[in-house]
Formats: C-alpha cells, structure tokens, sequence
C-alpha cells in the first residue's frame, strides 16, 4: 500500500494548490458543492474530489497521465481518486475520535504559516504583473498582495473567506500530522537495524545504474553514496546454485571504474553529417579555435598535473560547463567500459587508453549487438602529451571540439572496500563504534586513516556554485544541479545518520499504515457515485 504519510502530504499540497489558484472557486458546472462521500462521521464535498480529479501534476498524481495514455480506464482513475479522498477522511475522522487538537504552540505556527502562504502564493502568482522598477523585496511582496486583493474582488470574494480556506485546509494537514505523530510514537533505530536495512538494500547495481547514482551523490542530488559499486574487473565463479549453467567470467583487469578530467574547446557549431567524419578538417574552418588550440600546445609540455588542471576548470579556456562545477572539478567524470557509449564517440576510447595503455582496444561486441554503423567506424584518432611531470594528456576530437584529457589524480572510490561495499562507519549518538579490530562498520572494520580518507574525499561532495550553467557537454546524460543552496557538508557521520532517519522513516510509515488499515477496516464508508458520473463518462 502507498504511504500513508506521502498520502496526506500529497492531498494537502493538492488542497492547497487548488484554494490558491480557487480564487475564482472550482470550475465545475455545479451550482452546490454536493456531498460525494461520508466517511465515518467526516463528510467529503464535491470540491475535494474535483481538486484531486483534476490534478495534473505527475509528482502528486502519476495517474493522470496513466489515464491521458490510455494505460488505465477513467473508471479506474476515479477509482484511484476515491481511494485517497477516503483515507484523507479517515484520517480527519480519526482525529476527531481521538479528540486531536493543537495546542498554543502549534496553533501560533499554523496561523503563521497561513500568512507565510498567502504570501509567497501571491508572490508566485503575481510577481509577473507589478512593476518591473520595484526592486525591493518587501515592496514587491506588497505589491504582489495589492493583486490579490484586486482579484479576490473582481470575483466577488471577501479576503477573510479566502484566508479561512487556506487556514482550514493548513489546519487539516496539521491535525493529521499529529495524529500521525501521536500514532506512531517514539521510534528507535539501532544500528542492527541498520545493519539489516543496508544487509536488504545493498544489491549489486549495473554499471549504467550505478553511474547515474554516483553523479546523483556527486552533485549532490542525493544524500549518500551508492551503497554497493559493481567490480566487473572481478572473476565470477559459477553459482553452485545453478549446475546446469557455465557462469564463469574471468576478471579483467582493464574493467575498473576510474575518472577522468579534460579541457574541451568547443566548435562554435557541432559536428554533423560530412563534417563529422573527418573532424581535424572541420576544426580548421574555425580560425580562431585553431589559434587557441596552437598557442595550447605550444606550452603543454612546461604544465605540471595541476597546471593542467587549473587550465581545465577555468571557464576561459575551457567550454565544457561541467568542469566549471566544483565536485566535478574534484570527482571528474566517471569512466569504465561498459561507459563508453555514455559520452561523445572517442572521448571514452582515448580515456581507456589513457588509463591502460595506447594498444588497449575496445571489447567487440556479439554479432546482436554489431550495427552496419559500428562496421564502418574508423578508427579513433588519438595524439599524446606528456605534461613537466610525466602525466599523460590525449587529444581527441568529438562532435562536439577537441577534447585534451587526463585520468584524474584524484582518489574517488576508497570508501568502497575490495568487495565493492561502501565502508559504513557506525555511531553511538555522535561517536564511533569501536572494538579491538578498529572502526566498526556495517560490514566489519575500518581504520582510522580510512575514515579520514573516506571524510576527504566527501568533502568534494557538493551542489555547484557557479552561475547559470548548462549540463556539462561531453557527456549525453550528465545531471548537474546548478541550484545555489545551503547545505551541511558530507561526511561518514551525515551518510549514517541519512541512512538511519531512512530506516526510521520507514519503521514509522509501517506503524502508521498497520494503524490506518484498522481504522479504515471499522469505519462505515459511503460513496455517491452518482455525484461523480459525469466525470467518469467523460
């Protein structure tokens, strides 16, 4: 069953979307507001239903695109809406029978709340229509309330009714959240449950899933680290389990996940048709990129590693956004086999090379698999620079420029242990578990200096701070947040301590569900369907 916490948030925010966009009232053709169900002694009106039936946003209310598809009947979506107006009212009916009130705390903040909402609702619905030369923030709030007053008049509404509106829908919501509360009790995790939770969780990922996470946690999208990377430079035993099958792989020790980091100079148009088979002929059409390049290569030989790199995160020289972010700055972009379809045709075959040598060549694929195109392919062109330092830099041109890349220097999977399992330090309160074999994590023991390595390499985790930058352009599918926001930084502690309000999170959505179960199973429910017919038919 859904959770009944996602439940009521889900209907609340509708309720709320609904009375802020409802100064002009649902648009139905009902002249009452006829009552469509009663459950218990809680009667639900017409204007509920309509509110959640009309709901289009796939966040709150997947359904109605399932219905928009053709993937469910609108007999089954009406069907769906019903289920969640009744668990709204049997959770309102609950806190009437468990006399659930809010005490002069709560109620201070809920009519603070009330104000804070109108506020930004009229911020957000009205900001377009004021004065663009009214810069100053207050003044603008101002303005943006005078056009709600303005519209609520023009439709014949007085602003207290409105007020009172969003005051009972907000009161709804907090009411049933302290029933919830109230339900649940205290809630204690130990870290053998969370030891049994990661036990559950920890399967182990395709490589393309696991990219895509470890992007996520990069940047900063996600609270925690990937809690199992797949090792396919690992041999594979046959599993005793199935006698009737070889399974054995052998491990190949040019398949480990590494990163990368590179300078691209970007062609003021992509690459496409005739021109994106002979690339260096297509570079020389741009003057001015065949200058940059030249006065580039002229000095790589005199650059260290970290001169290099600093050439690759400055927006100047480089135009590839997504060096510009500073966890990929740090991170790079990851790289292994199987990723090599991930990024512009030759950047991730000059990157394998790089880390395994100029003859590593990349797998053939099986005749399924092998396309006229991939016949055809020539092979990569590819030149080598060895920077002051020794390190080693490949030039490769892309649809998208010239690509110089390097591996990256820096270390960005030792928190992972030989087994492919993130290494999980435990907590009492603020401090770590230990026994006479050092750290003790989920799945046995860390040192110390491993803790510190691990706690370094987090703190590159981090959500970008430059301004108005697109997704980095070498990679298809790379998700950076530009989001400017203010969060905690990571650390081994803040991964544990995600992970525990997870499983706390979850213990309490089973204590609650088991409790709303009981109350719906005793509660008289009664649905007029006749009310919602014209809806169904359509």
């Amino acid at each position: 069953m859904k959770s009944t916490k996602t439940l009521v948030r889900v209907i609340a925010v509708v309720m709320m979307l609904v009375l802020s966009a409802g100064i002009l009232g649902c648009a139905n053709s009902y002249n009452t507001n006829p009552i469509v169900a009663k459950v218990g002694g809680v009667k639900l009106d017409f204007n509920r239903f309509y509110t959640l039936y009309t709901n289009t946003d796939s966040s709150t209310n997947p359904y109605y695109s399932y219905m928009q598809y053709g993937a469910i009947t609108r007999e089954q979506y009406a069907d769906y809406i019903i289920d969640q107006l009744v668990a709204y009212g049997v959770q309102l009916d609950q806190v009437n029978i468990q006399n659930i009130t809010l005490d002069s705390e709560e109620e201070a903040k809920l009519q603070q709340d009330v104000e804070d909402y109108i506020k930004e609702s009229a911020i957000s619905n009205y900001s377009s229509e004021i004065d663009s030369a009214i810069t100053d923030e207050a003044k603008k709030a101002e303005a943006c309330m005078e056009k709600l007053y303005e519209a609520l008049a023009n439709n014949n509404r007085k602003y207290d009714d409105y007020r009172k509106d969003i005051e009972n829908s907000l009161r709804e919501s907090a009411l049933i959240e302290k029933l919830r509360k109230v339900n649940i009790g205290e809630v204690t995790v130990t870290n053998d449950d969370l030891k049994a939770y990661v036990e559950e969780k920890s399967t182990v990922p395709t490589v393309a899933n696991f990219m895509s996470a470890w992007q996520s946690f990069v940047a900063r999208n996600t609270e925690a680290a990937p809690l199992v990377m797949p090792h396919p430079e690992k041999g594979v035993e046959d599993d005793p389990e199935t006698t009737d099958k070889d399974e054995t792989v052998e491990a190949d020790p040019n398949n480990a996940f590494f990163t990368v980091q590179h300078l691209l100079m970007k062609f003021s148009t992509e690459a496409s048709g005739d021109d994106a088979n002979d690339l260096p002929a297509y570079a020389e059409k741009d003057q001015n990129l065949i200058a940059k390049m030249t006065s580039f290569e002229s000095g790589i030989a005199e650059l260290t590693t970290e001169q290099f790199l600093e050439k690759c995160h400055d927006k100047e020289m480089c135009d590839d956004p997504g060096m510009l972010h500073p966890a990929y700055q740090y991170f790079g972009y990851i790289m292994q086999t199987e990723l090599i379809s991930q990024y512009y045709e030759g950047f991730g075959i000059a990157a394998m090379k790089l880390k395994y040598g100029h003859d590593w060549e990349e797998p053939e694929k099986n005749d399924a698999t092998t396309t006229a195109e991939d016949a055809e392919k020539k092979p990569v062109e590819i030149e080598y620079f060895t920077l002051a330092d020794g390190a080693e830099v490949a030039k490769v041109y892309t649809k998208a420029g010239i690509h110089y890349i390097i591996v990256n220097p820096n270390d960005c999977f030792s928190m992972y242990d030989d087994d492919g399992y993130l290494m999980f330090p435990l907590y009492d309160g603020d401090e770590l578990v230990t026994d006479s074999e050092g750290i003790v994590t989920v799945k046995g023991h860390m040192t110390q200096e491993q803790l510190d390595a691990m706690n370094a390499i987090y703190a590159n985790v981090q959500v970008d701070d430059t301004s108005d930058d697109e997704s980095a352009e070498n990679a298809k599918d790379i998700d950076v947040d530009t989001e400017e926001e203010e969060v905690e930084p990571v650390t081994a502690k803040s991964i544990y301590d995600y992970f525990s309000a997870t499983k706390k999170s979850l213990v309490e959505s089973d204590i609650y569900t088991e409790k709303f179960n009981a109350w719906k199973e005793n509660t008289k429910v009664t649905v007029y369907r006749n009310i919602i017919k014209p809806f169904i038919k359509g």
